[in-house]
């Protein structure tokens, strides 16, 4: 028999009434693996000033981009001159690594290109040059504030598929995974332990009518929800 969940819980975001405290004082304490991202990364090899056609002072040439970065994903292109980087103008390619070290991953920098003669602005969110998973141990009562809108993403959205849940930390230990029709039908559920260095999940929606459905992810008293829509034409 399908199991009704009252709607209104449904649209509850995240139920955390934790404290944090320091683990000396602990009864019992957990684990937590967490993202740290290193280095704010643009993605683009840099030449030096003999690598411009034009032999102008200004600015720094992008001889190369890498795909799968900030830079391709906002169609940086071989030869293109930064001139500036949030307003700072650069020269030289130790510049303008150093300028866009500055600043972290994920901050949004509107950088000054010239391409071919004309001026163009981009405001470019970094990407990490480096991606570690750490563990911290952590009161066992603290545990819940992982389940947080700001901890967790869901994509893709709209989903065909699969929709993928990424975690930026996660305590160790077992959560419940369900979910839900806009009605509160339940149409899927599962169990999942999280281990060392686990961040995420593939939840397969192949099966899912096209429609908009609710995540909800719990562990102990806490509860995540989230909207999500399967979509495939």
């Amino acid at each position: 028999m399908k199991r009704i969940l009252p709607v209104l819980i449904l649209f509850l975001s995240i139920t955390n009434v934790s404290v944090s405290q320091d683990t000396v004082n602990c009864k019992k304490t957990c684990i937590m693996d967490k993202v740290v991202y290193d280095t704010a990364y643009l993605g683009v090899h840099f030449g030096s000033p003999c690598d411009k056609e034009n032999k102008t002072d200004k600015g720094v040439i992008i001889l190369k981009v890498i795909d799968s970065t900030s830079a391709a994903d906002n169609s940086l292109q071989a030869y293109d001159i930064v001139l500036a980087v949030n307003g700072l103008e650069v020269n030289r390619r130790g510049d303008a690594i150093n300028a866009i070290k500055a600043y972290n991953p994920f901050d949004t920098v509107r950088f000054t290109i010239n391409r071919e003669g004309k001026t163009i602005y981009k405001s470019i969110v970094l990407g990490a040059k480096n991606t570690t998973i750490v563990q911290e141990e952590i009161c066992c009562d603290d545990a819940t504030s992982s389940l947080s809108k700001d901890n967790i993403s869901i994509f893709p959205n709209p989903a065909v598929s699969q929709l993928n849940v990424s975690f930026k930390q996660v305590v160790q230990g077992e959560y419940d995974f369900a979910i839900y029709m806009t009605n509160g039908v339940l149409v899927k559920e599962y169990k999942k332990r999280f281990s060392t260095g686990n961040l995420n999940e593939d939840i397969n929606v192949d099966k899912l009518e096209d429609g908009v459905y609710v995540l909800k992810i719990s562990k102990d008293s806490a509860t995540y929800s989230n909207l999500f829509v399967v979509k495939r034409n």
